[in-house]
This record gives C-alpha cells, sequence and structure tokens, in this order.
C-alpha cells in the first residue's frame, strides 16, 4: 500500500524518499532478482523513489528522521499508528518540528474502532470487506475467493495518494499541514459496496444488498477459447439478435428498456453463453466489434505482454537498471498534454542514497561516519561488484 502509494507520486515529480531499515524492505527479499534484495517486486513498487536506511528504534536514527522532517512536504507511514508513537514518531511530535507538514498515515483500520489493532494484509481486507464472498455469489461452486492481485494494497494506495495530494493542496492555500489517516478496511468496503449496497441504499430497505448484473458476468466460452464480453444496452442485445437469427426478440417488451434488460439478465447472459460457445473468439470479436457490442480479448499475463495496443502505445518499457541490468517496467498510464511523467530513476538498492540525504538534512561528515560505523545506516551508493 505505502510503496504502491509513494511510487505514483515519484512518478508525478515528488522527491520521494523512501526510508529503510538495515534489513531492508521485505519486497527486497519476497521474489528472485538478479542480485540479493533487488527483487521483481521490489523493482516494480519502487522506482522514482532515493533510499536512506535508518534504524528507528536507534535515538541517533530517530534524530536523523526528525532532521529530515523539517523540510519534508509530507511524511507517509505504513507501520501501525502505536509503533509509530513508541518510536516517537507520532504526528504530534513531527508537527511540533515542521506544523505545515501533512503526515499521512496508511492503517489497516480507522484507529478509534475495535478493530484498530488488528493486522491488516490485502488477503485480510478481501475477506472483511465482503468481496471473496460476493465471488461465491457470482460462482456458487468456486466458494469465497480472493482476487488474484493485490486489489486492497494498490486500490487503498490509490486512495493515500489523492488524500495526500488533496491535503498538499489545502496547505499551499491555507498554510495549514494536518494528519490525514487512510484506513484500508473502510475505504475498501466503500470500494465494494458502491454497486452492492443496492435496495439496502434506501431507509427503510426496499431490497437486499447485492447487484444482480454483476453476479451474471462470466467469462465466455467460445469454440477455441474465452472472450471479455458483454450486451450492456437495449441496443446491443438487439444488434446481437440480428447477429444470431433472432431478430423477433427486438419485439418482446421484456427487453425493451434498459429496465427490462436488467430484470432478465441472467437468462439475456445464458443466451449470450449458448451463442457464443459455437464461434470460434477471433470470429466472435469481428462480429461484435462490427455490431458495436463491447467485446474483448481474454488475456493472460504472459499474452498481456505482446497486446497489440499496448504495444502502440509503448506500455511495457525496456529500460536500463544500474545494477540489475535489462528490466522490463510500466509507463505511467496517464496521458498529459502539457507536463507528462517521465520517471527519472528506477528502484534505489539499499541504502544507495543514504549518505547524499542525510548531508541534504544537514548531518555533518562525522555525524553520518558515526551512523554507518555503528550500522545505523548503510551506505550503499556502489553497485553489486564495484571495486
Amino acid at each position: 500500500m505505502g510503496p504502491y502509494a509513494t511510487q505514483t507520486l515519484g512518478d508525478l515529480g515528488a522527491d520521494v524518499i523512501k526510508i529503510e531499515p538495515p534489513q531492508g524492505d521485505l519486497t527486497r527479499h519476497n521474489a528472485p532478482g538478479r542480485h540479493a534484495g533487488m527483487s521483481s517486486l521490489f523493482l516494480q513498487l519502487n522506482r522514482s523513489k532515493r533510499s536512506v536506511v535508518l534504524d528507528l528504534k536507534d535515538a541517533a536514527g530517530r534524530d536523523a528522521l526528525l532532521q529530515m522532517v523539517r523540510s519534508a512536504d509530507a511524511m507517509v507511514c505504513n507501520v501501525r499508528p502505536k509503533a509509530m508513537q513508541r518510536l516517537g514518531l507520532g504526528y504530534e511530535v513531527l508537527a511540533g518540528i515542521n506544523p505545515k507538514l501533512v503526515y499521512c498515515a496508511l492503517v489497516g483500520f480507522g484507529q478509534d474502532g475495535p478493530y484498530a489493532e488488528r493486522a491488516a494484509l490485502d488477503d485480510l481486507i478481501q475477506a472483511g470487506c465482503g468481496m471473496a464472498a460476493l465471488a461465491a455469489q457470482a460462482a456458487p461452486q468456486g466458494g469465497p475467493q480472493y482476487a488474484p492481485g493485490w486489489i486492497a494494497d494498490q486500490g487503498v494506495g490509490l486512495v493515500a495518494t489523492y488524500a495526500l495530494l488533496a491535503a498538499l493542496l489545502h496547505r499551499e492555500r491555507s498554510g495549514q499541514g494536518q494528519m490525514v489517516e487512510v484506513p484500508m478496511f473502510e475505504s475498501m468496503v466503500q470500494f465494494t459496496m458502491t454497486p452492492h449496497l443496492y435496495g439496502q441504499s434506501f431507509r427503510p430497505p426496499i431490497g437486499g444488498t447485492g447487484y444482480p448484473r454483476i453476479f451474471a458476468r462470466r467469462p465466455f466460452k467460445t469454440l477455441d477459447g474465452h472472450l471479455g464480453a458483454t450486451a450492456y444496452a437495449p441496443a446491443h442485445w438487439h444488434a446481437f439478435f440480428d447477429i444470431i437469427g433472432r431478430p423477433e426478440l427486438k419485439a418482446e417488451a421484456r427487453f425493451a428498456d434498459q429496465a427490462g434488460v436488467a430484470r432478465h439478465v441472467g437468462e439475456l447472459n445464458d443466451l449470450f453463453a449458448a451463442e457464443l460457445a459455437t464461434r470460434s473468439s477471433a470470429e466472435w470479436l469481428r462480429l461484435l466489434d462490427a455490431a458495436g457490442i463491447p467485446v474483448m480479448a481474454m488475456h493472460t499475463p504472459d499474452s498481456l505482454l505482446h497486446d497489440p495496443h499496448l504495444d502502440a502505445v509503448g506500455f511495457f518499457q525496456d529500460v536500463e537498471h544500474p545494477s540489475e541490468g535489462a528490466i522490463r517496467t510500466m509507463a505511467v498510464p496517464t496521458r498529459w498534454s502539457a507536463t507528462a511523467p517521465l520517471p527519472q530513476r528506477q528502484a534505489p538498492r539499499l541504502g544507495e542514497h543514504s549518505v547524499a540525504l542525510l548531508r541534504e538534512a544537514g548531518l555533518s561528515p562525522a555525524q553520518i561516519d558515526d551512523l554507518l560505523a555503528r550500522g545505523i545506516s548503510v551506505d550503499g551508493a556502489a553497485p553489486p561488484g564495484a571495486g
């Protein structure tokens, strides 16, 4: 959550300083890499950042961080609030040093509720926010399922990004810093329940939870594979009826308007599924595209690497990492007419910028040497194998 939020900010031009313990961020070690501590996960989550190593459990490491805070615009912490308080790095302490600081605390749960101290990981939040159970409603034979991605971590990372940017805008207009708390659980409940609050949106309720059209969605099997396709509006269905040689269905009152389509989406999707199974994916892509019916090829992670649209927009890019050699990365997906973001830095080695950043913060050479000698900081400026 924190690394994704701060990489997004860095890609947009922020000078992001990643503060790591002497052993480094856990994601440095959670996947394979060419060199120890430079895993694929770390590379994809930490470009556009500089790395400084500080053991914050040591008073000298904490003092060095407080010195850096004096000139910082924001602090983003992905650590439980009580742990930050124990380290003497709570909001009140930092605001006392820099009143204009925006302190963005990424937490599992709102800190005034009974879950405040619980651990929060992506899979736990997917379970708690109802997403895994909704998968069972959509496909009962499969039972509850987690989405095979960091839906909560990355989704709430983006919530943190917009919340921090809004707080910085407020600070620019008012001069006032503040603390912003971004809870995973509440953010993902809002994300999940936006369509699924449904009949419970009204007081008193006029129905239950769960948006039926979402439960009716599914990948459709073709003669030689699968497609993502959907006939959403009545015009889509009427065009589809023509394709399959059933134009008489257009005259049926149940399919005449959007409300009727919504009520009968289950049976319509059953008809859709039966017809798609009779022809190849390529043929259906051609027919549905020509009729203006939304359709998409069913990609795998491997086939995405060769998608013609992504090739055309230059989404996947081969870049040269200073220590890891050639790596594949992904472009900033947004498009800008005047100030297009262009990341200038790939993921840093552990402590690659420690000395430079401590010097920028005003520490003397003797203080920096002491931090390095005692293992409170690490100088990772030299790449592996450098003499």
